[in-house]
């Protein structure tokens, strides 16, 4: 029984995590939990698809529009 190193590695690869989708914090967008940047953004780690959104949210925070930011957000949600 000959054992390919693509079936060897199939067997120790965590297969069903890297399909895991989740939510971007700032923008939504679908990304695979395994390729998520994590933020900390209110006192929380929040996960991000990019650089981009990474950028914003700490741009928010050091210029103290958590608030402004959360209440614009909550309403994007709500339509």
């Amino acid at each position: 029984m000959a054992i390919t190193f693509s079936h060897l590695l199939a067997l120790f690869s965590p297969a069903q995590h890297s399909a895991e989708k989740i939510d971007c914090y700032h923008c939504g967008e679908k990304m695979r939990k395994n390729k998520a940047i994590y933020v900390k953004f209110n006192g929380k780690e929040q996960p991000v698809c990019c650089h981009g959104c990474l950028a914003i949210l700490r741009t928010v925070e050091q210029n103290n529009m958590i608030s402004e930011y959360l209440k614009a957000k909550s309403v994007q949600t709500e339509t």
